[in-house]
């Protein structure tokens, strides 16, 4: 049983929850001083928004393996050449492409029924969020031939989700919460973007378009990542400033030593070789340490972490400052 658990979540990646958990987070900070705000109905929302999440991500593996197919590569022979072990399960055999699409319709069908569900509680907005969200997530799998890829999720993990998810909850909309979710998509695409840094040479070998090959080379996606997670800070400055936002939103900045780690680091991938990876308890969770070491990917799950710990910690803290 713990085994089909375990593999569940590696089919649906599961470990890239903490961008929705995020989401999460910052509509609870807001919501709860709603008179309408339900701890169950909050229940509901956040665990079929894993849900989708999940099944977004299975969708994404099952286009590309599907497309490898086309190619008249055999599946056992898929390799995505990628340092993060894409759709592993699908190719050896694991799991089924037929079993792959059951699974995907049972999660996307609790998507919608939970949609559904909200839309007859606090209206066909609900409903307006639900399509667009879907569109999008449709759309992504090609989205990376566009340059799009990176935008798209962080438009549904910032604006989309906290915006629907507030309604849903609340019934109404909030301007604050509009431009805070602003900030969520910059340090979203923080995420996104240092993974993508870190696969240049797969995405380039898979004629992928990313925003760090839009830049031309690694020095000057170095450059954006750093403006990115500028752009996230300066969002809630200008709120603390200039409209209504709590003071104490600035605890965001407790996120420094992991933005500064991560930039060090980012910045050492492509200039220093045999670099030490130290994890430390002030630059958040590093779960599986030993496994990566001994797998040799530390290279690349250390700026991961970092970039994965920013993003869920930004807005943890932000989200503390509210409600403080």
């Amino acid at each position: 049983m713990k085994k089909t658990i375990l593999n569940f979540l590696e089919l649906t990646r599961a470990y890239s929850l903490t961008v929705t958990l995020a989401s999460c987070v910052v509509i609870l900070s807001y919501a709860h001083y709603s008179e309408f705000f339900s701890w169950i109905n909050f229940i509901i929302m956040t665990i079929a928004l894993f849900i989708i999440h999940m099944g977004a991500n299975l969708f994404d593996d099952y286009i590309d393996v599907k497309k490898k197919l086309k190619e008249g590569i055999e599946l056992n022979n898929i390799n995505f050449s990628s340092f993060t072990p894409k759709a592993r399960l699908i190719t050896n055999g694991t799991y089924s492409l037929e079993q792959v699409e059951s699974i995907l319709k049972i999660l996307f069908t609790i998507g919608i029924l939970t949609g559904v569900y909200f839309t007859m509680i606090s209206g066909l907005w609900v409903l307006l969020f639900v399509i667009l969200g879907g569109l999008l997530c449709l759309f992504y799998p090609v989205s990376s031939k566009y340059y799009l890829a990176e935008i798209i999720i962080g438009l549904i993990y910032g604006p989309l989700i906290i915006m629907g998810g507030y309604f849903a909850l609340c019934g109404e909309f909030n301007p604050n919460l509009a431009l805070f979710s602003t900030a969520i998509f910059f340090s979203t695409i923080v995420l996104l973007h240092t993974h993508n840094i870190m696969d240049w040479e797969f995405d380039i070998k898979e004629n992928k378009k990313t925003l760090a090959i839009l830049c031309k080379t690694k020095q000057k996606a170095i450059e954006a990542l750093r403006y990115m997670i500028i752009a996230a800070y300066a969002i809630i400055v200008i709120g603390v400033i200039n409209l209504n936002f709590n003071p104490n939103m600035l605890y965001v900045f407790l996120t420094l030593p992991i933005a500064t780690k991560l930039l060090e680091s980012i910045k050492d991938y492509i200039n220093i070789k045999n670099v030490k990876f130290e994890p430390k308890w002030y630059l958040g969770f590093f779960e599986n340490w030993k496994e990566i070491k001994s797998e040799r990917i530390d290279f690349f799950m250390f700026r991961f972490y970092l970039a994965r710990n920013f993003s869920l910690f930004f807005a943890i803290f932000a989200s503390i400052g509210v409600v403080s």
